[in-house]
């Protein structure tokens, strides 16, 4: 590889991007297999562990505007990866809501579906604030044909 196609890779490579990408894959799949697995999941005693789905939410949220701020912060292209894949945890919690619904023999224990708006809520937090920042701080448009 010479040195200018070695320089021009490096340059195209957004790390805040993928680690924000690789949360959000990672977390959905936690998340919908948690409640997949175990859907009938109490914790034994009240207390704290009712508020644990809520401080991950929050967590992954400030991790996610971490990641969405450094990548405003530069003044360099930006991937539109990042802003289609934030959609995943909202697309895969509405699955699971739409799941409960119809399928009646589908049911969930209280604290799951905590999870499971925890999941909605943070991942259209999240969505919203990755279009925010990418269009509206960065003011970056999706274009399609020539600039002329």
């Amino acid at each position: 590889m010479a040195v200018s196609e070695e320089r021009r890779v490096h340059q195209n490579t957004h790390p805040e991007e993928w680690f924000s990408i690789l949360l959000s894959l990672v977390g959905t799949a936690a998340a919908a297999l948690f409640i997949g697995y175990f859907p009938n999941y109490q914790p034994n005693n009240g207390g704290v562990a009712w508020a644990i789905p809520v401080w991950m939410g929050f967590l992954y949220l400030i991790v996610q505007i971490t990641f969405l701020l450094f990548s405003a912060s530069q003044v360099r292209a930006l991937g539109v990866l990042d802003s289609v894949l934030a959609i995943v945890p909202v697309v895969v919690g509405l699955v699971i809501l739409v799941q409960l619904i119809i399928n009646k023999s589908f049911t969930m224990s209280s604290y799951q579906m905590n999870t499971l708006a925890v999941l909605i809520v943070a991942g259209t937090s999240e969505f919203l604030l990755t279009i925010w920042i990418r269009f509206v701080i960065n003011r970056r448009t999706i274009g399609f044909g020539t600039d002329n």
